[in-house]
């Protein structure tokens, strides 16, 4: 096939493909825009909603605050007046017992309770077991006069109160009330009411929620009544109308699904709504907390957060559905009164505007969707059309660049052969002559090229070599014969140290400040590569000429740090870890400039991070100061310090070795020699890593103390 025919098909099909990747391109655009439309729609409506949803709870927060501060004082307001009723009632009792000779002949006469009519009056029994003497009932006729209190108190405040009554030490119950259930024995010392004052004979006590006598729920208020000596002889007590506080305030919330209970001291329900209702379903009362609530401790936290003004209103799991809540203190009982609503409530209006707007996004995307078609179908044609009259222009370009182009084949031919010199002799001023002059061109480029590349070749082999030398150097300045000291048997010890380039920036070193003192440095140098080292090698002589002339760590690395600071001026700096051990003792002085933490080994135990409190790095700047602190050895105890190469060591997916896989590979081997367990964490480094490139130098330090008397075996 001739060149012009081949220039024609390929152009055309050029012409063509460019088209038809533009319009694929097109399609792949609105494709991405309505997916972005749709993205960008699902966010606002997740944060329209989100927002929605903020506004619902802060209102309907503000509005469980209201309701919550009013519910408390009516409930605080009623438990206020039993309380003022029952200590009102226990000081004129003690009137009575102080004078009885005063009121042994009053007006008042009790009737046995088996005799009372319906009607709410005063009325009495004795305990079962308990002899009826004169002096028992000259007794009943003093503490009758309390009617003078119970009567007023009942007929004021029957909405809220049950009775009023009050218990002897001789066995006298004496009550105002309607109920006359009879009950033969009724021992009135042994009620729960009397005990409960017994055991705080000054104060107002409350008892909570409980199924009484007369197999009703009860709320009691009792206290103590003294006679002169000051002895317990008597405890006045009052019953809160309980289905009253149901009604009232327990039966009254927010919306159609609020509700309110009330806590006791003990944090169980004192009362709620269907306490009455579990009460017959339980055979008894079921009103512990954590029958009721999930995650209990947390959600009493929050109550107490709330109650005591330090949060607001909470979500919490009631009987299985999720709440919002808030919470008050009442006064009088120290009780804590709770209002919530579900939360499905409080939502519900999110749902309505969401599948609103569903359908209106809907219905814009099915139009924009038509739109498309039509889109695709109008550029399908213009292709057509296109392709048409592009063949027809390209037939007659064809011709006039054709000619020129096999000459400039055979031009590009002989370069082909090595040949520089035979140079394109097209001289058009059209592309096609811009393409044999820059061919022309390349072929003086690609000549001097050539030459250029034998020098440089030469000279990357030259600077390999040297960095090979320099590669050399390095590791020969790091210890590296074990066992270092063999005449020190009180150690073991052991070091590697990989570097991530040809030369790097870690170190080790270990060395005898004197014949009992062992000093062990690991430090980790800015940068990479040939500087890194530079600087490495000057940090690693000032540590160890310090170190020899005495001090602690804390000392060394305060004096080392100044020596760096000076003219540093390509600001690199070191982190470095200094440990001096007392051989004898196995004791460790150790300081760190922002180096990573240590870990510590006991014998039988496992390896843990010694969380040290860092300095500043070397170099950084001038005069810090550095904290001593102590390890010390017990026999057959390990230290490992390293470098952040083991931690930030990372994987092909981006995910980094770690602290915690490092411990886990130390404990694989925890109280083994110090070769051992390197060894394997290097191992579980590279197996992490797999085909992943080393970022960073990975070096290690371990040693194992024995002390002196260490044995063979060991």
């Amino acid at each position: 096939m001739k060149i012009g025919k081949k220039l024609i098909i390929s152009m055309l099909a050029l012409t063509l493909g460019t088209m038809l990747l533009t319009y694929a391109g097109l399609y792949a655009i609105i494709g991405n825009l309505q997916e972005n439309i749709q993205r960008l729609y699902e966010e606002i409506r997740t944060d329209a909603e989100q927002t929605i949803e903020e506004g619902l709870y802060a209102q309907d927060s503000d509005s469980l605050g209201v309701l919550a501060d009013m519910q408390m004082e009516v409930t605080n307001s009623r438990l206020q007046i039993v309380s003022d009723a029952v200590r009102q009632s226990a000081e004129f009792a003690e009137r009575l017992y102080a004078s009885p000779a005063n009121y042994i002949n009053s007006a008042f006469d009790p009737v046995h309770l088996s005799e009372a009519p319906d009607t709410v009056s005063a009325r009495y029994m004795f305990s079962a077991g308990v002899t009826e003497t004169d002096e028992l009932y000259n007794e009943l006729k003093v503490i009758s006069n309390l009617e003078e209190i119970f009567a007023p108190v009942m007929r004021y405040n029957s909405r809220f109160l049950d009775n009023l009554y009050v218990g002897t030490a001789s066995g006298i119950f004496y009550q105002y009330t309607n109920n006359n259930v009879y009950r033969e024995n009724y021992v009135v010392t042994q009620r729960h009411w009397y005990l409960n004052s017994i055991s705080s004979p000054d104060d107002i006590m409350w008892k909570e929620t409980e199924i009484d006598s007369y197999g009703r729920p009860c709320i009691t208020a009792s206290m103590a009544v003294k006679d002169p000596e000051g002895k317990i002889v008597a405890v006045v007590a009052a019953d809160v109308n309980f289905e009253q506080m149901m009604s009232n305030v327990i039966g009254s919330g927010l919306g159609e699904t609020g509700t309110t209970f009330i806590l006791g001291a003990t944090r169980d329900l004192v009362a709620y709504g269907s306490l009455m209702e579990d009460a017959k379903a339980y055979g008894g009362l079921h009103n512990a907390f954590e029958d009721h609530f999930a995650d209990p401790q947390s959600v009493l936290k929050k109550i107490d957060d709330c109650a005591f003004g330090h949060g607001k209103a909470f979500h919490a799991e009631l009987d299985g559905k999720e709440i919002y809540m808030t919470a008050r203190e009442i006064p009088s009982t120290g009780w804590l009164l709770c209002t919530a609503i579900n939360a499905e409530e409080i939502t519900e209006p999110i749902g309505k505007v969401t599948a609103q707007s569903d359908k209106l996004f809907a219905d814009a995307r099915a139009e924009m969707a038509a739109e498309f078609k039509s889109l695709i179908l109008n550029a399908i044609l213009t292709i057509i059309v296109i392709s048409l009259v592009v063949a027809v222009i390209e037939y007659f370009i064809s011709r006039t660049i054709s000619k020129p182009i096999i000459r400039l084949t055979d031009t590009v031919k002989n370069t082909g052969e090595g040949d520089f010199d035979k140079k394109s002799d097209i001289d058009t001023r059209d592309e096609i002559g811009d393409l044999a002059r820059g061919f022309n061109k390349m072929q003086d480029d690609l000549k001097l090229y050539t030459e250029n590349l034998k020098t440089v070749t030469a000279e990357k082999e030259r600077i390999g070599a040297e960095l090979n030398v320099a590669t050399q150097i390095q590791a020969d300045m790091l210890p590296r014969i074990f066992p270092a000291f063999p005449q020190k048997k009180e150690i073991d010890l052991f070091a590697s140290m990989t570097p991530a380039k040809e030369v790097g920036g870690d170190f080790y070193d270990f060395f005898l400040t004197d014949e009992d003192h062992l000093a062990l440095v690991i430090a980790d140098v800015s940068g990479k590569g040939v500087p890194a080292a530079l600087f490495m090698v000057i940090s690693k002589t000032l540590i160890k000429n310090r170190a020899m002339q005495g001090g602690t760590p804390a000392q060394i690395l305060a004096d080392v740090n100044n020596q760096l600071c000076e003219g540093n001026d390509a600001d690199m700096f070191v982190t470095c870890w200094l440990g001096i051990l007392d051989l004898s003792s196995g004791v460790m002085t150790a300081a760190s400039a922002g180096h990573e933490f240590p870990a510590i080994c006991a014998p039988g135990g496992k390896f843990e991070l010694l969380k040290d409190k860092h300095g500043f790095v070397l170099a950084g700047t001038q005069d810090v100061r550095y904290l001593d602190y102590e390890i010390r050895f017990v026999r057959g105890g390990s230290l490992f310090v390293y470098t952040d190469g083991i931690p930030e060591a990372t994987n092909g997916s981006g995910e980094m070795f770690g602290a915690d896989r490092m411990l886990e590979s130390l404990n694989r081997l925890a109280g083994e020699k110090p070769e051992a367990f390197i060894n394997e964490v290097g191992s579980a480094v590279k197996e992490f890593t797999g085909e992943a490139s080393q970022f960073d130098d990975v070096t290690m330090v371990g040693l194992t103390w024995y002390g002196r008397d260490r044995t063979e075996d060991e």
